[in-house]
């Protein structure tokens, strides 16, 4: 007699999204080889967490756009996510929070609430939600924006003497907000330039080099 294992591959499209995700984690160990392609990627991104990281914590620091130092790393943590997936995304995020901590660019509390869940959401809802777009990095953008300011704003409110909630949300959150979201598109553009070759199938590859 012969048994077939119940919930077997041909009925993986009917997986819950847990489960799937339980998949997704337990290959990520396999499925991360190391090859070509993923130490370009890796030098790629190590170049401009480096960049992004010096720019904001010496130009921008002292340039202070809108009253506030943007956040180039965040944004550059969603486009990753976004285009590369979680894997990518959480790595990344957690080397960008080492660096940009280490360079003493933000405060040591953003960082592990924001960056390496960034990665690893937007990369997830990327996958199993929603696609790689325009629309889709903005929304990703506008609301990782919105929490870092509103952690600023927290973190302002109970370090600064005498500054009312009002106060913290007019000088810091919204300065901060509004410098993130201008200067966010950089990080976007390059990673989509950098990132476009990787995306082109075998044949058009092959095609280009004929």
């Amino acid at each position: 007699m012969r048994f077939t294992r119940k919930n077997s591959n041909a009925a993986d499209g009917e997986l819950s999204l847990p489960e799937r995700l339980r998949e997704k984690f337990n290959t990520w160990r396999l499925s991360f080889s190391i090859d070509g392609e993923v130490v370009a990627k890796a030098a790629i991104f190590a170049f401009f967490i480096i960049l992004f990281s010096i720019t904001q914590t010496t130009l921008l620091s002292r340039i202070r756009p809108l009253g506030a130092v943007p956040d180039l790393l965040l944004p550059f943590v969603v486009a990753v996510a976004v285009s590369e997936r979680e894997k990518w995304g959480a790595i990344i995020g957690l080397v960008s929070a080492f660096v940009i901590d280490a360079l003493g660019g933000v405060r040591i509390m953003l960082l592990p609430l924001l960056y390496v869940p960034t990665g690893i959401v937007c990369g997830l809802l990327t996958t199993y939600r929603f696609r790689d777009s325009v629309p889709v990095n903005a929304i990703y953008t506008v609301v990782t924006s919105v929490l870092r300011s509103f952690i600023a704003m927290i973190i302002g409110f109970n370090s600064i003497r005498g500054i009312s909630a009002g106060q913290a949300f007019t000088d810091i959150a919204l300065p901060a907000f509004f410098a993130n979201i201008i200067f966010a598109v950089f990080p976007h553009i390059l990673v989509r330039l950098t990132m476009r070759p990787f995306h082109k199938t075998r044949a058009e590859r092959t095609s280009k080099e004929i």
